[in-house]
């Protein structure tokens, strides 16, 4: 027998607290709308599993281990059969220290917010019900997710290079803008929609705190769907973002509506990911949904310590930035960063890689930012399963950049902290669990 329970809780933290995402720290002056936390749980008749999102830029590493040990302890249920996702809004807060002062300190909140991860956990695991798997996928009628990677005219790889540039010669990658459905029907409960889209959701900016995209479309899917949960999972988005820079942009920073335009732009996508759903919600296809079974490893990458013996030179980069003597774009900024965190580094950086099967479905997590092209490896080792690729899963490790990426530089590239075998260790690991989960489903 299969079983799926959802939950829903509001963790909005108070105006004031850090928000993460930039080079800078901004600290949050109003509320768009509420922060939560978002948890689908499943179970078989030997298993049982947790995935909670979080309307987070990350959850790293460190706090993401303590509060799986704190949901396994409680409920028993094996550390890596929880998994936790930030869905990475950039109007939100970051949970976990980095070298930057962009994190919760607030020792009330982060309290409360350790016992909401359990309240939703519970919650789903109370809600329990038997149900039936189906899915459907289906492209957006028009693309809202874009590759934000392009080889310039003069050679070179630029993140971001803005719109109408003349100078992008074009873009490096495929961005996907397919709308992914899993509905799990229930009898006498309401039907949960997990819905799947990957990329940024950094469309709103500002110090206002919002879930983007992600909460349009549980919010919008819920009005719009009779007696239905929505749970959203962000897929691997390393290199895609909303911007289309063949048209202008959604809103110049002089525009006295500058953000108003944005959001309505998350607004917008939101819409489109929405009216996707309702196309396919009475298409999908029912898939076996047992065994429910979870892989878990840790990769151990070698550290990308270039420029090592040359971290004075970036400390005084870093005050003539500071001072406002030199400019520095979003490359040699991020490179800035990694090469200044090195003393704090080891000599290997951690790669967590988590799945969780049900039945003909694995959700493949990262714990960090990958390229699309990840997901593609991933699809290839394991054509014959559902797969949904969710980025920042179970850490926040940063830009996980393809085996070409590496070599060809710019923003994710250099200020990555990991070293190229990163291309080849991890979809060696996916495709060996995966393999392992098509045993157990024959």
């Amino acid at each position: 027998m299969f079983q799926a329970g959802f939950a829903r809780v509001d963790i909005t933290p108070n105006l004031g607290c850090p928000l993460a995402g930039y080079f800078k720290v901004r600290f949050a002056d109003a509320i768009l709308d509420s922060i939560q936390l978002n948890a689908l749980a499943v179970r078989d008749d030997e298993n049982t599993a947790v995935y909670v999102t979080c309307d987070a830029v990350a959850i790293r590493l460190h706090q993401a281990n303590e509060l799986r040990s704190l949901i396994s302890e409680r409920f028993g249920i094996p550390v890596e059969n929880v998994f936790l996702q930030a869905l990475h809004q950039h109007t939100s807060f970051r949970l976990g220290t980095t070298f930057k002062d962009d994190h919760l300190k607030d020792p009330a909140y982060l309290d409360l917010l350790y016992r909401k991860f359990l309240d939703v956990a519970q919650m789903a695991l109370d809600d329990l019900g038997e149900a039936r798997v189906s899915v459907a996928h289906k492209e957006t009628a028009e693309p809202i997710s874009f590759v934000r990677r392009f080889r310039m005219k003069d050679g070179s790889t630029c993140t971001n290079p803005g719109c109408l540039n003349p100078e992008i010669e074009g873009p490096i990658g495929d961005a996907d803008n397919t709308v992914r459905l899993v509905k799990f029907e229930r009898e006498g409960k309401k039907t949960v929609a997990l819905v799947h889209f990957s990329t940024h959701p950094d469309v709103i900016g500002g110090n206002n705190l919002s879930s983007d995209w992600p909460g349009f479309v549980r919010r919008m899917t819920e009005s719009e769907i009779p007696d239905t949960h929505c749970i959203l999972i962000n897929g691997f988005q390393g290199d895609v973002n909303h911007i289309d820079v063949k048209k202008p942009s959604i809103a110049k920073k002089e525009d006295p509506l500058f953000f108003q335009k944005r959001y309505a732009h998350s607004e917008k996508m939101g819409r489109i990911i929405t009216d996707t759903v309702k196309e396919i919600w009475n298409e999908t296809a029912e898939k076996k949904a047992t065994p429910v079974a979870c892989y878990g490893t840790v990769k151990y990458v070698p550290t990308n310590t270039k420029y090592m013996d040359e971290i004075d030179r970036f400390r005084q980069m870093k005050k003539d930035f500071e001072a406002k003597l030199i400019k520095l774009p979003m490359g040699p900024r991020a490179e800035m960063n990694r090469v200044l965190n090195l003393p704090e580094q080891t000599l290997f950086q951690k790669m967590p890689v988590n799945i969780l099967g049900i039945g003909e479905i694995a959700i493949v997590g990262l714990g960090g930012e990958p390229f699309t092209w990840y997901g593609v490896k991933a699809r290839e080792a394991a054509p014959e399963l559902y797969l949904l690729p969710a980025c920042l899963v179970n850490g926040a490790q940063g830009y996980l950049p393809s085996k070409d990426a590496f070599e060809e530089g710019g923003y994710e590239a250099v200020g990555s902290s990991f070293t190229v075998s990163l291309a080849d260790q991890v979809p060696a690991a996916i495709a060996r669990m995966l393999g392992e989960h098509k045993e157990k489903l024959n």
